[in-house]
């Protein structure tokens, strides 16, 4: 069997690229989670608007200023 030349070399090296590109695409496609069949139902959690330093200061103050 003769050697390869030059050509058939970046030949062959563009397809090996090729084909583990797309095995790793494959794998990823496949193995992706499907979102649009969760049975949980979506959960509102209560969003805290002010920190709980800040409400302390807050009682804090008011108290102050009633005295």
């Amino acid at each position: 069997m003769k050697a390869l030349n030059e050509n058939q070399k970046d030949i062959i090296g563009t397809i090996f690229a090729l084909s583990l590109f797309w095995i790793v695409m494959g794998y990823f496609t496949a193995t992706q989670p499907n979102y649009n069949q969760t049975n949980k139902a979506p959960q509102i959690e209560e969003k805290q608007t002010q920190s709980k330093v800040l409400d302390a200061y807050g009682e804090l103050i008011t108290k102050h200023t009633q005295k």
